[in-house]
């Protein structure tokens, strides 16, 4: 479908009441082999959408969700909507302080929390919090009846926030509609190669957008085994008992599995999708020698969801390495374009910045809708990314608008970072940066100006950022200035000076 395509008056069909009808004693979940068929799951979802109902929680309310890669995180995404309601995944990686702001920005009705987050739900400004793990939850749904698998639902109905930001500014809440998750879920999944016969292994958090692409397998009848974290032998010892076919992973964790891949046989994996950074040409030899299978890259945002993907057959590490370092061209249901500073389209090799259209686009962001003007205009989504395509029309990633590093498959902004460097009494002056690093794919880099006189080693800059920032934003190396840092006349960081002094990978 061309994205210019209208498909608002159409309604967005209830994907798992569908594939239940057709697989009803299929396994949809697996978690370390504790499963739930397919009757079982919107069984268990209609019950919850029941009790959201009976609880007054229903169209436009908020529910979030604050937990690891639970079994019950996909009947919580069907109940919600099922109820009408828009489900609000937290990124239980923030510091306290940063989810407290989502939360208040968003003003959930009902907390459910995992296990590993009882005490954080409790300090939460939320009226009532379901507990997974214990009774609560599972006594809140045998006490509904379970409500009709609705026939469809509003395409233009919220059913979604996803938050992209932390405590520097006002968090920004990514509005996502029934249609917008349909489409994009269902974009993804054609890249991705889904099929009834899928075993989709996720191990990446199932609070990402980008999650959506397991669930495609599941909608069209396969199987969503899920680890509840990432662990390089975990991932190893689940793909081996499920003989998973598809998965999602960022060339970080790519790594960490052909390093531990050894003598073993070529895996059941069919493709792997793979995201966040380019894949070195190394490691994508290694990669199909060990795991035997296609790769896709997938280019996108939270706010576009899959702008564009380099296939499996562009994938040639010999024949042509340097298209690895592209995102491929546009997506089953997107429009992309690459424009000035002027709006013309970029010619060739010119970089400009990536604007993308089609119907898995957000509707805006939750209450604010200045940041919704500057990032929504003419029906087109300004990234912020900048960007060239060849000849071609391959899409190449330069750099980011927004200076954002991309460390492990997750955001950092740097000003957030430094503004809490800042706070530190010795510092002077900070820059924060994304340097290369095998591991992580950029590490997050602080480079510190101290005041004359002052004093402070890496230890006090890192123990000064862990009480205030998630784990993965706290810098993973801090260096030392003698000078001031380079700024433009203006007194604009010139971050990308400073990025030049680390030529070689960290961690290489």
């Amino acid at each position: 479908m061309p994205p210019d395509v209208d498909v608002s008056g159409s309604l967005v069909p209830d994907l798992i009441g569908c594939a239940t009808l057709r697989f009803p004693g299929k396994v949809a979940v697996d978690v370390d082999g504790d499963t739930l068929t397919f009757a079982e799951l919107s069984d268990r979802a209609s019950r919850l959408a029941r009790a959201l109902l009976d609880r007054g929680i229903g169209e436009g309310e908020r529910v979030a969700l604050l937990a690891l890669n639970e079994r019950e995180t996909l009947e919580i995404r069907v109940g919600a909507q099922r109820a009408g309601a828009i489900l609000v995944p937290l990124n239980y990686r923030l510091a306290e302080a940063e989810l407290h702001a989502c939360v208040e920005d968003c003003a959930p009705r009902l907390m459910i929390a995992g296990p590993d987050f009882a005490d954080v739900a409790a300090r939460m400004p939320v009226p009532a919090v379901l507990h997974l793990g214990d009774r609560s939850y599972e006594d809140a749904l045998a006490a509904a009846d379970p409500m009709p698998v609705p026939a469809g639902y509003p395409p233009e109905r919220i059913c979604h926030i996803s938050y992209t930001s932390g405590t520097t500014a006002r968090p920004k809440g990514v509005m996502l509609s029934n249609r917008s998750i349909h489409h994009g879920t269902m974009a993804m999944g054609h890249e991705l190669g889904s099929h009834p016969q899928a075993v989709f292994l996720a191990s990446t958090p199932l609070f990402h957008v980008g999650s959506q692409v397991g669930y495609s397998c599941v909608y069209l009848g396969g199987t969503h085994v899920q680890m509840r974290k990432f662990d390089p032998d975990g991932f190893l010892a689940t793909l081996e008992r499920t003989q998973a076919t598809h998965c999602q992973l960022v060339p970080a964790m790519i790594q960490m599995v052909v390093d531990r891949w050894g003598d073993r046989p070529p895996s059941s994996l069919q493709r792997v999708l793979y995201g966040a950074a380019p894949m070195p040409p190394a490691l994508l030899r290694s990669a199909i020698e060990s795991l035997g299978c296609e790769f896709v890259n997938g280019y996108g945002s939270t706010e576009a969801m899959g702008i564009s993907f380099l296939a499996p057959h562009e994938h040639d590490p010999d024949g042509a390495p340097e298209r690895l370092a592209s995102v491929g061209r546009s997506s089953t249901l997107s429009a992309c374009r690459v424009v000035s500073e002027d709006g013309r389209d970029a010619a060739p090799g010119e970089v400009g910045e990536v604007l993308g259209r089609g119907p898995a686009l957000m509707s805006g962001y939750w209450r604010n809708p200045e940041a919704t003007a500057e990032a929504l205009r003419d029906g087109w989504m300004h990234t912020g990314d900048l960007a060239y395509r060849d000849e071609d029309g391959y899409l190449y990633l330069v750099d980011r608008r927004n200076d954002k590093i991309v460390t492990g498959g997750e955001n950092v902004f740097p000003s957030e970072v430094e503004n809490v460097i800042l706070s530190h009494p010795a510092v002077a002056e900070v820059a924060v940066i994304g340097v290369p690093d095998r591991t992580w794919g950029e590490a997050v880099t602080a480079v510190v100006v101290l005041h004359d006189g002052a004093s402070a080693d890496e230890s006090d800059i890192v123990a000064h950022c862990r009480g205030s920032l998630a784990g993965y934003k706290v810098p993973k190396l801090v260096r030392f200035h003698d000078a001031p840092l380079p700024r433009t006349p203006t007194g604009k960081l010139l971050r990308r000076d400073l990025r030049r002094t680390w030529p070689q990978p960290a961690g290489a």
